[in-house]
C-alpha cells in the first residue's frame, strides 16, 4: 500500500484516443495514471485525482510512469506521479504531465451495520 512504482509503455494508439493527429487524449493519460496509482494503493480507491499536462505526448514515443507516495495518514494516502517522454533527437526523458492523487482506504466492514438497512430517504433505504 502506497508503494512507489514505474512503468515504461511503449504503444502505438488508434487515433481514437488521439484529440489531434499525433497526440495522446489527456483523459487516455488520466486514466493510465489513475489505474498506476490504483495498482500501489490496493484496496484504496481513488478520492481525487488532477493532472498537469505540461506538452503533448506523441503516440509513437517509449511514455515512462512513475508514481510514488507523499503521505499516509489514517486512511488516506496522498501520491504524487510524473508522465515522461523521450526527446525525439536526444533520447532524455523529459516532464510531459504531472499528477497528484488522494487515495481512500475503505473502513473496515461492520457485521452490525451491513445486516440493518438504512432507512435515509435516498435510493439506498430499505424498501
Amino acid at each position: 500500500m502506497g508503494q512507489e512504482a514505474k512503468a515504461t509503455l511503449r504503444f502505438e494508439p488508434w487515433q481514437k484516443i488521439c484529440y489531434y493527429p499525433g497526440k495522446i487524449h489527456g483523459g487516455y493519460q488520466s486514466f493510465l495514471m489513475d489505474q498506476l496509482f490504483a495498482d500501489c494503493c490496493q484496496p484504496a480507491v481513488t478520492a481525487n485525482l488532477t493532472m498537469s499536462f505540461l506538452r503533448p505526448l506523441p503516440p509513437d514515443s517509449e511514455i515512462l510512469l512513475e508514481v510514488w507516495p507523499v503521505e499516509i495518514k489514517g486512511r488516506e494516502i496522498n501520491m504524487e506521479g510524473s508522465v515522461q517522454i523521450s526527446e525525439p533527437y536526444s533520447g532524455r526523458k523529459v516532464l510531459a504531465a504531472r499528477a497528484t492523487a488522494l487515495f481512500i482506504l475503505p473502513r473496515p466492514c461492520s457485521n452490525e451495520r451491513d445486516s440493518k438497512a438504512t432507512d435515509d430517504g435516498g435510493i439506498f433505504s430499505a424498501a
